[in-house]
């Protein structure tokens, strides 16, 4: 794995935590336009910099959190195109992957990504989560209706 200059690392850093600072503040178009500038200076192929997975991941969770499914199916493709070249975080892609069928009701997709997550890493991947995620989990039933 190839490790980042600093300078660009900074840079990089700066723009997230602007865009994180923007998505607190409501802004949520700069919040977005703020991440996309960080992902594009990682070098190409972005799917050689760990860091852009974490960036990606990052922008996933705040499309979660306001329902714009859309833009995060093309970031956790992102971070699908990452984890393929390196390897790192299967079990965190899997959850992630869960997470995002789960918010779109797609709850058999979801129990499969979680079912994965869970046998790589156990259930430490619900620790701080929505705990709907663990209930769905658990109680699939009260969720998969036939």
């Amino acid at each position: 794995m190839a490790v980042l200059d600093k300078k660009l690392q900074d840079e990089i850093e700066t723009l997230t935590d602007l865009a994180y600072e923007k998505f607190l503040n409501n802004e949520i178009e700069e919040s977005f336009i703020l991440s996309e500038q960080a992902w594009d200076l990682y070098p190409d192929p972005k799917e050689n910099w760990n860091e852009a997975y974490n960036t990606a991941s990052s922008i996933v969770d705040d499309c979660l959190k306001i329902k714009d499914f859309e833009r995060a199916k093309k970031w956790l493709n992102n971070m699908i195109m990452v984890n393929n070249n390196l390897h790192l975080n299967d079990e965190d892609l899997n959850f992630y992957l869960g997470k995002y069928f789960f918010e779109i009701g797609d709850y058999l997709k979801a129990k499969e990504e979680w079912d994965n997550a869970v046998s790589l890493a156990g259930y430490r991947v619900f620790e701080g989560e929505d705990p709907r995620y663990i209930d769905f989990y658990r109680h699939p039933e009260k969720y998969l209706k036939n």
